[in-house]
């Protein structure tokens, strides 16, 4: 039985597992689905079928409508989500349509305890993965980003029909009377992987029948590479999360590296961290190189917020992190600094104003911009370093200032916070 086959091949526990499967209503997700759910017999795991609804075709609530045909006949559980046509760009809407459809699946993920996510994948689906990607960019880990065993946003992510045919589910679907939707757009020259799909992969299969052989061994090839070079990255320090939203690595770790493999470790980072392949210039994301550390930052870049009032032992957020100032030493927390404040003055929080003055010990002032050089701090970061005011002085910045200046009546506060 295929479906047991891979789970035993890949060492994955099905017993008492939540398995969701990505369902379209295609003839490859309604095979899938129902060869789960066959194992479902032996195994006794929990079966959901996601259907998510773009609403970009008129035969798309035929899909639905098959989807929920067979699984109410299965009794199977269906989620289903839609994607609002207010919320669908003009340019895009390809890219914009798997990212809103991935972000539905996760959602699923998370509010069914899903184990497994099921993606109907199969070997056509890889072969042509590999020559588009050959195509665009000729990028070894985009051409082998089609990975029986991935992850998606935190989530197991499988797809155990790649060494099947697309014939052969349609052969499936077909012998066991399974509904489904072909879709239409599909027989269309429009888009790249459709020309690839009727042009290019008839001819290779014209020469090499077993083409998909080929595939598969250039996949599992690749796949043992990009692990044995991971398993190097993974001996190195890994960037630490900074302010945030970026990420942060001191250069000297990564001084035994040549440039290409320098970009190679970016990438993989990367893709651990955000499940994205990326091009040698890393695509969305930029790569600061700033006295003895690197940055890297995903653009667009976060709003700056604003500066906000606070009071003592009253929780508030600056971007994604949360903070509290009290007048209660405890250990038990995380602690970022000691202020020492005048009894009665008003506490701010938020973003640094450029150019701002800061008190030195001695009597004198140091402006803020050369306090961030000092610390390593590239001038695109530092509205994001949290910044602490007792009425308009600055008392605090973020990695980079506290205040020593003798302060009159002052109290002793205390600044915990998530970082």
């Amino acid at each position: 039985m295929l479906i047991d086959d891979f789970f035993k091949a890949n060492s994955l526990p099905l017993e008492g597992k939540t398995l969701v499967v990505a369902t379209s209503g295609g003839p490859d997700s309604m095979a899938l689905l129902d060869m789960v759910n066959e194992a479902k017999v032996q195994y006794h795991f929990k079966l959901i079928a996601a259907h998510f609804n773009h609403q970009l075709r008129v035969d798309s609530n035929c899909e639905y409508r098959a989807i929920g045909s067979y699984c109410q006949t299965k009794q199977i559980e269906v989620v289903t989500g839609k994607w609002s046509k207010q919320l669908q760009p003009q340019k895009g809407i390809e890219a914009a349509a798997r990212q809103v459809r991935y972000q539905f699946l996760t959602e699923v993920m998370k509010n069914k305890a899903g184990d497994y996510l099921l993606t109907a994948h199969h070997s056509d689906d890889l072969l042509e993965n590999i020559l588009l990607k050959f195509i665009r960019s000729g990028n070894p880990s985009e051409m082998n980003s089609l990975q029986p065993v991935s992850k998606m946003n935190g989530q197991i992510l499988l797809r155990p029909l790649l060494t099947v045919e697309k014939a052969e589910l349609l052969t499936y679907v077909k012998k066991r009377q399974i509904p489904f939707v072909i879709d239409q757009t599909n027989n269309e020259d429009d888009a790249l992987r459709n020309r690839i799909r009727h042009k290019i992969v008839p001819l290779l299969k014209a020469e090499n029948p077993e083409i998909k052989r080929s595939a598969w061994r250039f996949s599992e090839q690749m796949n043992l590479m990009t692990s044995l070079i991971t398993g190097d990255f993974e001996q190195i320090e890994q960037p630490s999360q900074y302010l945030g939203f970026f990420y942060r690595l001191k250069k000297e770790n990564l001084t035994s590296l040549t440039e290409k493999q320098k970009i190679l470790y970016w990438q993989n980072f990367i893709w651990k961290t955000w499940h994205v392949r990326v091009n040698d210039n890393l695509s969305n994301f930029e790569l600061l190189s700033y006295q003895d550390y690197f940055y890297l930052i995903e653009k667009p870049l976060p709003d700056i917020e604003q500066k906000q009032q606070v009071e003592l032992g009253q929780k508030f957020n600056f971007g994604t992190r949360e903070f509290v100032i009290t007048d209660k030493l405890n250990a038990n927390d995380n602690l970022i600094a000691k202020l020492n404040i005048s009894e009665g003055a008003k506490i701010y929080a938020g973003p640094l104003e450029s150019g701002a003055k800061l008190n030195l010990k001695n009597g004198q002032h140091v402006k803020s911009k050369k306090k961030f050089a000092q610390s390593g701090i590239p001038n695109v970061l530092r509205p994001y370093c949290l910044a602490i005011l007792a009425d308009s002085e600055v008392v605090f910045i973020e990695d980079t200032y506290s205040s020593q200046k003798k302060v009159e009546n002052k109290r002793h506060f205390y600044l915990y916070g998530n970082i």
